[in-house]
Formats: C-alpha cells, sequence, structure tokens
C-alpha cells in the first residue's frame, strides 16, 4: 500500500485546529514556487555581464527556513515571507567584508530605472531584495572553504551605519543544519498524508476564490510534513506575533536556527501535533531555565560545523534569555488548556488568535465550525448544542474544508484578551 494511501487517523479538535493555523501561516505551492522562480532568476542577474560579479557566482541554494520546508508569514495581518539564500562566490575568502557586501548589493541592485533599484536594502550579512507582494529574499554571500565538510563557507558581517566598525568573516553552514534538522524530523506517514490532503484543499478553497476555476496540483510533496516541523513553524509564528508588539518590537528576535536545532533534537517523541508542540516548548523552555540555573547563556553550535554559532547574537543578555522563558512558561500553560482544558469555541479562539494572530487563528477555527456543523446535522459528532464546546474526534484525512452555512455561528471578533474563564463549582 502507498504510504500516502494509508486509511484514516482520528484527530483531536485541536490537532485539526493546529494544523489548519499552520496551513494558513506557511508558504502555499503557489508563493513556492514563485520563491524559487525569483531567486533563480536572482542568480542569473547577479551574474549579468554588467554586473561587478560576472563570472563569479559559482551558484545559489536555499537555506534556513526555504530548506527545511519552515518558512512562514512574518507579520499577523499580512502574507509578508522572508525567504533565506546563499550566493556562492568565487572570490577570495579574505576580501574586506564591506566590500563583499557593497558588491553585492550593487550587483543587484543595478542602475536607476533597472528591476530591482527600488527593491534593494543591505544589511549587516545580507543583500535584501523586497518584492510588492510582501516577499522578501535575504541574499547572503559566501566563500567556500572546500577543506572543510561540505557547503562550509565564510559569510562575511559589516554594519553599514556604523562604517568605523571593523567588518568580519565568520563560519557557516547552513546546509548542513538544514541536513541535520531534515533527517531527524522524519514523517509520519498518515499524518503527512493528512496534512497534505488539507493543505491542497485550502489551496484550492483559496485559489478559486481568487480566480474561479483556476486548477491546483493534485499532490505537492511539499506539504508532506512532520509533527516536528509543523511545531517549528508554529514556534516560529508565535515569536513573530510576540515581537512584532510594543516594547518587543525593537528587540532582536530568538533566531530561527536555535528553534530549528532544538527542535530537531526533541523530535519524535509524541504521538500528536499538540502533543509534539507542548513537548517542544518545554524542552525549551528546560533548556533554558537550565542555563540560567548555572548562570549563563545558552551556547549552540551547528552540529555540522562547530565554528557556526547559532548563538552569536541572541541572546546576548541575561534580559533576553529571561524574557523568553516567561514567554515559553506562558506558552506552556495555554498549551496545556488547549490540551486538556474544557474550553468553549470562544476561549480557544483567545488562547490561539493571542498565541498565533487573530487572522489565520479565527479562519482556522470558523472552517473547522462550519464543517462540524455538517457533522452534527448528520447525527456525527460536532459542536455541543448550548455550549459553543467541540466534542469528540473527527476522521483526519477525508477532511477537506467545507464551503456551505454552517449550523453553529462563526467566531466573532473579540476584545477579551483575558485568561480562561474557570467553570464554578
Amino acid at each position: 500500500m502507498n504510504a500516502f494511501n494509508r486509511p484514516p487517523i482520528h484527530m483531536s479538535p485541536i490537532d485539526i485546529l493546529l494544523s489548519d493555523v499552520a496551513i494558513r501561516i506557511q508558504l502555499s505551492q503557489t508563493d513556492y514556487d514563485k520563491a524559487v522562480a525569483r531567486y533563480e532568476t536572482m542568480q542569473e542577474w547577479i551574474d549579468r555581464p554588467a554586473s561587478p560579479l560576472t563570472g563569479l557566482v559559482a551558484r545559489m541554494y536555499a537555506q534556513g527556513s526555504m530548506a527545511t520546508g519552515s518558512t512562514v508569514a512574518q507579520n499577523s495581518d499580512a502574507d509578508e515571507y522572508d525567504i533565506d539564500v546563499m550566493a556562492e562566490l568565487t572570490i577570495r575568502d579574505d576580501s574586506p567584508p564591506d566590500v563583499v557586501l557593497d558588491t553585492l548589493f550593487d550587483a543587484i541592485r543595478g542602475e536607476p530605472g533597472s528591476r530591482y533599484y527600488a527593491m534593494t536594502v543591505r544589511h549587516t550579512r545580507c543583500v535584501c531584495v523586497r518584492y510588492a507582494d510582501g516577499m522578501h529574499i535575504d541574499i547572503t554571500p559566501a566563500v567556500l572553504i572546500p577543506s572543510l565538510q561540505e557547503r562550509t563557507s565564510w559569510i562575511f558581517h559589516h554594519k553599514q551605519d556604523a562604517p568605523n566598525e571593523p567588518g568580519y568573516r565568520l563560519l557557516a553552514n547552513p546546509y548542513g543544519l538544514a541536513d541535520y534538522f531534515n533527517g531527524r524530523t522524519p514523517i509520519e506517514r498518515d499524518f503527512a498524508a493528512f496534512y497534505e490532503q488539507r493543505s491542497l484543499a485550502y489551496d484550492r478553497m483559496t485559489v478559486e476564490a481568487r480566480a474561479h476555476g483556476e486548477p491546483v496540483p493534485d499532490q505537492q510533496p511539499a506539504y508532506r510534513k512532520s509533527r516536528a516541523l509543523i511545531s517549528l513553524q508554529l514556534l516560529k509564528r508565535w515569536r513573530n506575533v510576540l515581537f512584532e508588539r510594543p516594547p518587543r518590537a525593537k528587540l532582536r528576535r530568538p533566531p530561527s536556527v536555535l528553534l530549528s536545532k532544538l527542535v530537531a533534537d526533541n523530535a519524535g517523541r509524541s504521538s500528536s501535533l499538540s502533543e509534539e508542540l507542548h513537548i517542544q516548548a518545554r524542552a525549551i523552555l528546560e533548556r533554558l531555565f537550565a542555563e540560567k540555573s548555572f548562570g549563563r547563556l545558552i551556547h549552540e553550535v551547528n552540529p555540522r560545523c562547530s565554528g557556526d554559532v547559532l548563538t552569536d547574537r541572541w541572546p546576548g543578555d541575561h534580559a533576553a534569555q529571561d524574557l523568553l522563558i516567561a514567554d515559553l512558561r506562558a506558552f506552556c500553560a495555554k498549551m496545556e488548556a488547549l490540551r486538556f482544558g474544557d474550553l468553549s469555541l470562544a476561549q480557544m479562539s483567545v488562547i490561539l488568535e493571542g498565541l498565533f494572530g487573530e487572522r489565520p487563528a479565527r479562519s482556522a477555527l470558523n472552517d473547522y465550525i462550519t464543517r462540524q456543523g455538517q457533522l452534527s446535522r448528520l447525527g456525527q459528532t460536532g459542536i455541543q448544542p448550548g455550549t459553543g464546546r467541540i466534542t469528540g474526534l473527527i476522521t483526519g484525512v477525508g477532511g477537506g474544508f467545507a464551503s456551505g452555512p454552517s449550523a453553529a455561528r462563526p467566531v466573532a471578533a473579540h476584545n477579551f484578551y483575558g485568561g480562561i474563564a474557570r467553570k464554578k463549582g
């Protein structure tokens, strides 16, 4: 039997909802294909005859979230995605960092009036191209070190707004880190089939809403994901939502590479998505608390390159580490409530919107209510009359996205971002 034609599995309501939130914050297949096409076009552009780097681009390849399939929207109200790419250059590895970054910036920006001229921004370690649709491609210049493990490279650091500060180079192997993550987070076949079908159903629904009748592929391997990978996406989204709010908006965020490494270390110890997410959050919390108890900051390196320090710019001080410890404690308490609490739909909505943003959480919950309302009319498990509570289990793989009217009312907008109401008595 084909691994992705296994019998349906049973999913709890919170597992369905977390999956549906993750689907709404990830790259669609259309956006994924667009990102790949854009960085392939970018390689040709950087290597064009008029470029200062013509003939010097060995290859470009995805790194970070694009290489692990864990890209999530950066903003809670808009589909903004950061795509990270390495540009391997055949230049001297002792080239001045400011010259390398400035040259890549010039190569991408081009002449006034060229396609990327108004879209290009130079950062400390990369050059960013910002597209009108909200996608950002961050291109990091690198020089391969052939004597070290596959694709270990020098990358370059220089602050453009602090020209008197000397730049430096540092070791990096994002290719190896992605390979480590992918190897430790293999898909669970039944869950992967469920998630793939649900993702494709959502794609069809959104595509049809934009352009009726436009075809969507029936199967895409990019949607076959493990529970650990989706947990990483949800943790990254939670972090993004937290750090776009004041006063955190000006603080450095815990890096995705660190979260990826820690999630990979603790993957595969669960039997459901909600349990996996809860385990992962607790494991990170316990690791940080252990470091705090010894009076030190967390230090983590790339397992495929010991010189590639994943914590070189965060936490930086104990205040940043303590802040994440407090945030993770709150996150774990909310996961405890979602998994084991007797919650109404309104209470679940408050928690999910607070963790992952109003738009994806409310959309996921309302679609779930619609489908459960239809099941209730058929006499199957669904919404508990008079309470608004979700009851029972539903069949996972066969479940798509309903578009008909619901017997249950959608979750309305609210302003009650308080705690969970306790039952009296």
